[in-house]
């Protein structure tokens, strides 16, 4: 039976510091606790930092002394702190030239993410103590946090440094990755990414970590996020991607009015957010315009400022076959498209065949994957006392979407996904009651039943989420699922990374049974973690598995074939062991999929197709880089040629 979980309480926290007047060695400190509605409680003391162990040095011995303080103020209280502001000050002790407090309160904020899984804020703060300005602290994170932040609340939340990414990176993808973005400096290149949705869905997630590593190298690159209509991602969703993917009905086709709104909505944000004379689209040499949701404003930016380089970067599965029949409904919605994205200088697609439609010119194609970042909450490693947390969260949301609780002591099968028509839903249940209705019939099974777990986040641009979502209940109430249907808990969760972290972290093994997939990095983070995927081999999805050393591919549409895969991982110990063990130490190609090797592409797109100040620190030749801007890229993957450039080998340990 499962025992009662422990509800912590969720809180915030301002913690500021001040050396003492007298004695440069002691360091005072207060700590303010907030619910975000009101303040709860302040604490205070000091250490002498003077009484360290030897080797430790003065940063890390006050880090870990307020992580030992926080840690027991939150287990005294029953407290989860969910947020911790460390203030820096304009003036005074706490000054910015204060090197040893700067220092100090620096480890505060990396120790915060990685031990306490406290979102650190750097933040400047007012007062005449540091009980004032904890307090001013954590009043402003509590208003920074409600209801949506920007990336990293513009910067001032630091979950990571560039030494926290050069321990995880290979050494040969770090050394270009730090010329590259030494070069975007010195030639004073600026990049803008344009998308249609700050939170949600997999461009948000890379584009959230790419932007917090381009900061971190001190390369000037923002995001744009077009203001939201609902009309409109109803066209965008079911009328461009869906009909694109092959997963719309097959009449379903874009009006006359359906395109007018849409160019209108372009035209407009275009008009009111980015064409200001200071705006992205005058000061921007290289923009990125992630999907078609934006395709309209591309004309716009070349007529605006002709110089600036522009990249379209299709993330999904786009049946180039279907587009190639004249008078199909992919062939009119690629048709309409393509009138803006033929102004791009380059076209990106998954790694792919088949991805890329006809009359793009491969002359002008570059292969590059999704990718996702190691260190933020989806990735990042999260003790037993966080991961219960979350359990305990995800049961809540479970409970007030009427869904069966997850036990805590059976294993369970997951799919992390959108509530989408392409991400076979409808197989996994079937596949989840077949493998149920073989391991009842096999009496002799010494094995605990499992679970299974549909959940993910919505999207503001994504309108099926509830259409699919109602569909996957609807059919739990069929006849077939009566005796297993406890067993199966569906949610649509809030944008928390570190809950879907710990709901993969805890998982026996996971399934990703999309129909049509671009590529779906859920694959890759489930086996950085070690759990065994059980996938169809749709779209990228076979990049990132090696078949029966890492997991297992299975023929798109073959229910019985991967529901037999589940049983052997379910009963079969060493074949589990033998994947769960190869999975987790396939690290040198995963890295292909984490933010610094793509960001090493995306720095080196910029700078190769820029002529701008060529003449300024740039690693290749002028006459090299004019030839470069309208090379063949010949439809291949963009680390070819940097691994060229740079003389990067790297060897497959598998």
């Amino acid at each position: 039976m499962d025992s009662v979980p422990v509800v912590l309480q969720g809180v915030y926290c301002g913690v500021d510091a001040a050396l003492d007047s007298k004695d440069p060695t002691l360091v005072h400190w207060a700590v303010c606790t907030h619910d975000g509605s009101f303040y709860l409680d302040f604490h205070e003391g000091s250490i002498t930092l003077a009484l360290r162990e030897e080797g430790v040095s003065i940063a890390d011995h006050y880090a870990e002394h307020m992580m030992t303080v926080l840690r027991r103020y939150a287990r005294e209280r029953g407290y989860k702190i969910l947020a911790i502001s460390v203030g820096v000050t304009d003036g005074g002790s706490a000054s910015a030239d204060n090197e040893m407090l700067q220092d100090i309160h620096h480890a505060v904020l990396m120790k915060s993410w990685f031990d306490m899984d406290s979102i650190p804020f750097e933040i400047t703060t007012e007062g005449d103590s540091i009980q004032e300005r904890a307090a001013s602290g954590v009043r402003k994170i509590v208003d920074w946090l409600s209801p949506q932040t920007p990336v990293d609340v513009g910067g001032h939340i630091r979950i990571s440094d560039l030494p926290h990414y050069e321990d995880i990176t290979h050494a040969g993808y770090w050394q270009a990755l730090i010329k590259l973005a030494h070069e975007c400096r010195e030639r004073d290149l600026t990049m803008s990414f344009f998308n249609s949705t700050p939170q949600g869905g997999g461009v948000a997630l890379m584009r959230h970590a790419t932007i917090r590593l381009l900061n971190l190298l001190g390369v000037d690159a923002h995001w744009y996020v077009a203001k939201p209509n609902p009309a409109v991602f109803q066209i965008t969703k079911c009328k461009f991607h869906n009909v694109l993917q092959g997963v719309a009905k097959p009449d379903l086709r874009l009006t006359d009015d359906e395109k007018k709104l849409y160019i209108e909505w372009c035209e407009m944000n275009f008009d009111r957010y980015w064409i200001t004379p200071k705006g992205p689209v005058q000061s921007s040499d290289v923009i990125i315009m992630d999907d078609p949701q934006l395709a309209g404003i591309i004309p716009r930016i070349k007529e605006s400022n002709p110089n600036c380089k522009i990249i379209f970067r299709s993330h999904i599965e786009i049946r180039s076959d279907l587009v190639a029949i004249e008078g199909s409904p992919q062939h009119d919605t690629w048709s309409f498209l393509w009138q803006f994205i033929k102004h791009a200088d380059l076209f990106i697609s998954h790694p792919v065949a088949g991805f890329i439609p006809p009359w793009v010119e491969h002359s002008r194609v570059v292969l590059m994957p999704a990718s996702t970042d190691p260190l933020d909450g989806l990735n990042k490693h999260l003790n037993l006392i966080n991961q219960n947390y979350y359990h305990v969260i995800f049961n809540r949301i479970c409970n007030d979407q009427l869904s069966p609780p997850l036990s805590q002591v059976r294993p369970y099968i997951i799919q992390i996904a959108r509530f989408d028509p392409s991400k076979g839903i409808p197989d996994c249940l079937e596949a989840f009651r077949l493998l149920r209705e073989r391991m009842a019939k096999n009496k002799d099974l010494d094995v605990q039943l499992p679970q299974l777990v549909i959940c993910g986040h919505g999207s503001v641009d994504d309108p099926d989420g509830a259409i699919v979502y109602q569909d996957t209940i609807r059919r739990l109430s069929e006849p077939q699922f009566e005796e297993i249907s406890d067993d199966i808990c569906v949610a649509r969760i809030p944008p928390c990374d570190q809950l879907l972290n710990a709901l993969l972290s805890g998982s026996y093994c996971a399934l990703q049974l999309s129909t049509r997939e671009g590529f779906e990095v859920k694959v890759t983070e489930s086996l950085a973690k070690g759990k065994p995927v059980v996938a169809y081999a749709t779209g990228g999805i076979p990049l990132q598995i090696k078949h029966g050393k890492t997991g297992f591919l299975v023929p798109t549409g073959d229910i019985a074939k991967a529901a037999d895969t589940l049983y052997d991982l379910m009963t079969d110990r060493e074949l589990y062991e033998r994947i769960h063990t190869n999975a987790k130490r396939d690290t040198i190609k995963r890295q292909e999929y984490h933010t610094p090797f793509q960001t090493v592409n995306w720095l080196f797109l910029a700078t190769r197709l820029m002529e701008k100040n060529r003449d300024r620190s740039s690693t290749i030749s002028a006459q090299e880089a004019q030839s470069l801007v309208g090379r063949d890229w010949g439809c291949r993957y963009v680390k070819d040629y940097w691994f060229k450039a740079f003389g990067v080998k790297v060897e497959d340990p598998l």
